[in-house]
């Protein structure tokens, strides 16, 4: 299905040339992703090696389990795909399937796939490996405790013919989302080798075999991790800049986690680019002469679940209180740069079937202090806060530990919520322990949720009561119309389906959309050709370096 066109990346640049600092020494604990920023003007120059610091360390190479930045961003430079979605039309593109057809009823699908295509391995891309590839993806592999991947469809009957080099893909219903699925960082296509190996090994990305511009040279856990060029690689997407082999030799990713050190390094000239970068230090960058890239992915918006077992927050005029007497524009003007936008929708502009419902949550302190005062909250305590026959107005919430600058965004919103009379406790707990935490505890009423994702069909994935449910509700209607945009055969009724769902859930105020999803990154001005994927991805293969 055809999406409506994605913003375009926003760059920053000053005529300054960059200053060299001090030097810091290319320390890093952890290990990490792939990410990159910078276009440029030239003729392509092949070699060299690009130094890459990434903010966070991936948990593994594992397809299902891939679900963390920056593990999509290595997966995106080791694994092609069957379709490609274009990062500035956001129109679906040949890749590894040279076409495809789907049936009127929406549910056989038949991919013609190419036959030029090889592993870093050697072995042959053929129609018998991409089936066992799409069974992997639909039905996991129980024996190995590997789960399927959830934007797929759960059954499936998969059909080969090796003459005419296809793959036939028949549905017992009609799945909208299925290649919006193919698109996805966990959708990439990895050898039989691979496919055997255990549950433990296929999380080593140096025993992944895929048939991307990259492969893996070597790791050094918790140090580096070094990409090398893939020598033959001949078939990129069709609208890709660069048709042939990756111009980099080397592409190594350090992971770096103090915002200082990262930055520091960048500076020095030891590294060439990084991911992540506080809002604040974006314009001086900028004049300094680096490039800030910034991109919002398709898919989610950054946006709060209210989780109803929490006090107060199973009524809804408490819910639609926080959604409007919350103002995103102060807090962008506070906290970020122009390189974030307010969140228009649940869905990021570009989505599929994404819908502007933005008027329906627009700022509003005078309805949202009539939304408590008829909720019963019309006294204050000693501290301000509202009170009902007694007790507090109080709401608590954890820290994100994925957003650089979730620290002030949270206490953005603690300080505009008192305004109202709302207290917003925050917690702050670690990365290792955040989800079996924050998550786990039926009291917090409130944690950010919302991501890049392939298709729409990640707010059935979140909000579907038969799925995970962070909103902890039972809502026939909100099941209906996510399960409806699923089944929907055709283009113009799964829009309509969606807006319907967009609009549902914010009248019911079950989540406050924040800002769409901006990954941003910093890099210097020898860095040429680096683009993002349409899910704000880094891809490494047309990059080169001065």
């Amino acid at each position: 299905m055809p999406s409506t066109p994605t913003p375009s990346r926003v760059r920053l640049r000053a005529t300054a040339a960059a200053a060299a600092l001090t030097a810091f020494a290319l320390l890093a604990s952890g290990c990490a992703s792939a990410t990159l920023a910078s276009t440029g003007d030239g003729e392509p120059k092949r070699g060299g090696e690009l130094i890459y610091l990434d903010a966070e360390i991936p948990f593994g190479a594992q397809l299902q389990e891939s679900g963390a930045w920056q593990d999509r961003g290595l997966l995106q430079n080791l694994t092609d795909r069957l379709v490609y979605r274009n990062p500035d039309t956001n129109e679906f593109e040949p890749w590894l399937a040279e076409s495809w057809t789907v049936s009127d009823d929406g549910r056989t699908y038949t991919f013609v796939i190419r036959d030029d295509v090889t592993y870093s391995d050697d072995t042959p891309l053929d129609v018998e490996n991409v089936k066992a590839n799409l069974e992997f993806q639909i039905f996991g592999q129980p024996d190995k405790a590997i789960a399927p991947n959830a934007t797929f469809p759960h059954e499936a009957e998969i059909t080969t013919d090796e003459t005419a080099n296809t793959v036939t893909v028949t549905l017992p219903q009609p799945y909208a989302p299925f290649l919006g699925a193919l698109t996805a960082w966990g959708a990439g296509l990895i050898s039989n080798s691979t496919l055997d190996l255990s549950r433990e090994d296929q999380l080593q990305y140096t025993k992944i075999v895929g048939t991307g511009p990259f492969v893996v040279e070597s790791e050094v856990y918790g140090k580096e991790l070094v990409l090398a060029r893939r020598d033959g690689y001949a078939w990129a997407p069709p609208s890709n800049p660069n048709q042939g082999e990756a111009y980099l030799d080397k592409v190594t990713v350090i992971p770096v986690t103090e915002d200082s050190v990262r930055l520091g390094t960048l500076r020095s000239g030891q590294a060439d680019l990084l991911r992540y970068v506080q809002p604040s230090e974006e314009q001086a960058l900028a004049d300094d002469g680096y490039e800030i890239i910034a991109k919002s992915g398709v898919g989610l918006v950054n946006q709060w679940i209210f989780q109803q077992t929490a006090p107060f927050l199973d009524e809804e005029l408490v819910r639609k209180a926080l959604l409007v007497g919350t103002d995103r524009q102060q807090i962008l003007d506070d906290v970020y740069t122009e390189n974030w936008h307010a969140a228009t929708s649940v869905l990021s502009p570009g989505t599929f079937g994404y819908e502007d419902v933005s008027d329906s949550f627009a700022f509003d302190a005078d309805a949202a202090n009539a939304y408590l005062d008829e909720a019963g909250f019309t006294e204050r305590d000693s501290d301000g806060y509202r009170t009902r026959d007694g007790e507090r107005l109080s709401i608590q919430t954890y820290v994100d530990v994925y957003e650089i600058s979730a620290k002030p965004l949270f206490q953005a919103i603690q300080h505009q919520w008192k305004q109202l009379g709302v207290e917003l406790v925050i917690g702050e707990i670690d990365y290792s322990s955040y989800w079996s935490t924050a998550f786990s505890d039926p009291s917090t009423g409130t944690l950010r949720v919302g991501w890049p994702h392939p298709d729409p069909v990640g707010l059935s994935e979140y909000y579907d009561s038969a799925n995970w449910n962070p909103l902890k509700v039972t809502d026939p209607k909100l099941d209906e119309l996510l399960r409806a945009q699923i089944a929907a055969t055709d283009d113009a009724t799964r829009q309509a389906e969606l807006a319907e769902l967009q609009q549902y859930i914010v009248d019911k105020a079950y989540v406050l959309p924040l800002f769409d999803d901006s990954q941003v990154y910093v890099a210097r001005d020898r860095v040429h050709g680096f683009f993002l994927t349409d899910g704000a991805l880094p891809t490494f293969q047309s990059t080169w370096v001065d």
